[in-house]
């Protein structure tokens, strides 16, 4: 081994004193050589090398790379020394002295390879992370590798608190939890509350003589150095990192290390708090979208739904997931898919489509909605559009039942009004009806009377009896007739009088049977019909209503049924017994009700009979009464004709019986 680096480092300045000032403070080794390689002059990094354990295998490596030097060109070589580790020597000739400039770096391969892996990890964690708090903790535990025996923590200033607040660390013993509690901003109370409010970087060697209580309340304090350096970024101050660790390990380059990558960690949180930012405004905007009474479809320019939010599960039974993909026609009904896909075609740039369609729900319902549709212009240039379907469907309901409402009143208004009339008419019907009534009562006692005088006459009156005896059966069966047609004139007047007047007290048990008989033997024989109707109804169970009112819908539908066939087909009345029911139904061999005649079929004022000839109001009386006496007025139509079904409760209990009107 070659003479101790002390005696041939001479002591005097080699180099001017500013650049002798710098070369002192360098964490890199700089060395001056004569031309066979022997040291000259150094600095104390160098010097540390020169006078350790492998001085002499270092003083052999720079002789060779002397001899291999030539010209201008620099001459690199690495040397592992064992405890010392990786040593960088980079060697060149000197242009201002004689000799050659060597470069010394310890421990070089080691750190740049943790800067790399730190600054790979900080790259990763700002392009993967969602969060500051992940992003940090990747930077933080790739940063820890490299500094082994120590723990970080990353402190974020909480501006609702006005304190600091530990985002991210790595390594911090139960011992040392304290750490990790908030920190006031106090200068006086801790390291990272000093550096943050100066906003300088502080190094403590000992924290057992630390200025700051919280320091020297820690645990070991005596083998533990600290470090705090601010992170900053976009002149922000955001926090401060804080390293804790034996004080042998804080080396010179391992404390560049940390503050070399203070700025780049402050970068990184920067972009992570904008990133999560960003996050929870799509996050927000989708909760918006996807809790929108709405449906809100995205479509292509070909019409293809590319995405689906708001409403879209309610109203069609389906998720927005398996909407994409699918042509819009496909989720509208036929007609309106057709007309709606060829309009947003043809939709300019700031023109709106607004119109109602059907939507198609995935168990194949229709959704009545409203659509709004535009285009919006993309990044890409292409042409997108954004339709915002609404659910009508309750309004639909809502508008029918007011329309419903409205014609109730206007309804009943109008019955009111008949009801007024009907009562002036009646009373003025009734009295030529009872002049009538009675002059047919007359009648018939005037026939008894001369019936009477005839048989006490004897054989005298033979000749005239002869010719007196058929006139007066005859004028006695029209009297009988026409006192039966009085009757039902009256019964209808009184019908009409209590048309709009319910009158329960009147309810009593009746036989259904003989009424049916009775109505159409009073229509048969008013129409000259009998041998149109085909009657089949045999004795049934009483019922509860009024005898009257029974009639009437009889003679109704058998009116309806009449006109049905034009007076040249058939009708069938016939009665039955079924699931404690009585059912009474009339049937024509008619044509059949239209289909868009039939939900207005017991509106009041309805009819498709020509003017004069119907009032629109048989029906909806005719209902109106089945379903007072507790029962269901229903109907089958097709091309061969149509029936008209009275549903009666039978009674459960004994009522006294009716007779019926006609009898």
């Amino acid at each position: 081994m070659g003479e101790p680096v002390e005696s041939v480092v001479e002591t005097r300045p080699w180099v001017e004193p500013p650049l002798e000032l710098l070369l002192k403070e360098v964490p890199l080794g700089v060395v001056h050589l004569d031309r066979t390689g022997r040291p000259l002059h150094s600095n104390p990094a160098a010097a540390a090398v020169l006078e350790g354990e492998a001085a002499y295998e270092v003083e052999q490596t720079l002789i060779q790379m002397c001899a291999r030097a030539e010209g201008s060109e620099p001459v690199e070589a690495a040397l592992s020394l064992g405890a010392m580790g990786e040593v960088r020597l980079l060697l060149s000739r000197a242009a201002y002295v004689d000799g050659y400039i060597a470069v010394l770096e310890r421990n070089a391969l080691p750190r740049m390879r943790a800067e790399v892996k730190v600054m790979r990890s900080l790259l990763a964690a700002a392009t993967d992370a969602n969060t500051p708090a992940v992003a940090a903790h990747r930077a933080l535990s790739t940063l820890g590798m490299a500094l082994a025996g120590s723990y970080l923590v990353l402190y974020e200033y909480d501006a609702a608190t006005g304190g600091l607040r530990c985002l991210a660390q790595v390594g911090v013993p139960a011992s040392h939890g304290a750490a990790l509690e908030p920190q006031p901003v106090d200068q006086k109370r801790s390291l990272a509350s000093r550096v943050f409010a100066q906003g300088t970087p502080l190094h403590v060697s000992s924290l057992a003589r630390a200025f700051f209580p919280f320091e020297r309340t820690l645990p070991d304090g005596e083998r533990l150095s600290a470090l705090a350096l601010p992170v900053n970024a976009a002149g922000q101050r955001l926090g401060v990192i804080y390293v804790c660790g034996p004080r042998s390990l804080l080396t010179e380059g391992e404390l560049k290390l940390v503050q070399g990558l203070s700025d780049s960690l402050g970068s990184l949180i920067l972009h992570a708090r904008k990133d999560a930012e960003i996050h929870q405004q799509r996050e927000s905007m989708a909760s918006l979208l996807d809790n929108l009474p709405d449906a809100v479809l995205e479509l292509t320019g070909d019409g293809v739904v590319s995405r689906a939010a708001g409403n879209v599960a309610a109203m069609l039974a389906t998720t927005g997931d398996r909407l994409i993909g699918r042509p819009l026609g496909t989720l509208l009904s036929k007609d309106d898919g057709k007309s709606l896909v060829e309009s947003l075609r043809a939709l300019g740039p700031r023109a709106t489509v607004s119109r109602t369609v059907n939507m198609v729900r995935a168990d194949g319902a229709l959704v009545p909605c409203e659509v709004s549709a535009w285009v919006t212009p993309s990044p890409q240039r292409e042409r997108v559009v954004r339709a915002i379907f609404r659910d009508i469907s309750q309004r639909q309901a809502l508008e029918q039942e007011v329309a419903r409402a409205r014609d109730h009143a206007i309804q009943r208004d109008r019955l009111a009004m008949i009801g007024q009339l009907s009562a002036g008419v009646a009373h003025e019907i009734n009295n030529p009806l009872s002049f009538v009534k009675s002059n047919l009562t007359l009648i018939n006692a005037v026939v008894g009377d001369l019936a009477a005088a005839l048989d006490a006459a004897g054989k005298d009156a033979a000749p005239l009896q002869s010719r007196l005896r058929p006139l007066m059966d005859e004028l006695t069966e029209m009297a009988t007739e026409s006192m039966v047609g009085v009757d039902r004139m009256a019964s209808i007047v009184q019908s009409l009088k209590g048309m709009v007047r319910h009158r329960p007290d009147e309810h009593a048990l009746f036989e259904p049977a003989a009424a049916v008989s009775q109505a159409v033997l009073f229509f048969a024989g008013a129409k000259h019909c009998q041998e149109l109707i085909d009657v089949q109804v045999p004795m049934l169970p009483a019922v509860v209503g009024e005898v009257g009112e029974f009639s009437q819908v009889v003679l109704n539908l058998l009116d309806n049924a009449y006109d049905a066939i034009g007076g040249t087909g058939r009708i069938w009345v016939r009665g039955e017994e079924r699931d404690q029911r009585v059912l009474i139904s009339v049937r024509d061999s008619g044509k059949g009700i239209p289909e868009h005649v039939r939900p207005r079929l017991f509106e009041p004022f309805f009819t498709t009979k020509g003017v004069g000839k119907g009032t629109g109001l048989g029906l909806h009386i005719s209902h109106g009464i089945v379903s007072k006496f507790g029962g269901e007025l229903t109907f089958e139509t097709g091309p061969s004709g149509t029936s008209f079904i009275i549903s009666l409760p039978m009674a459960e209990s004994p009522v006294a019986p009716q007779e019926s009107p006609h009898g």
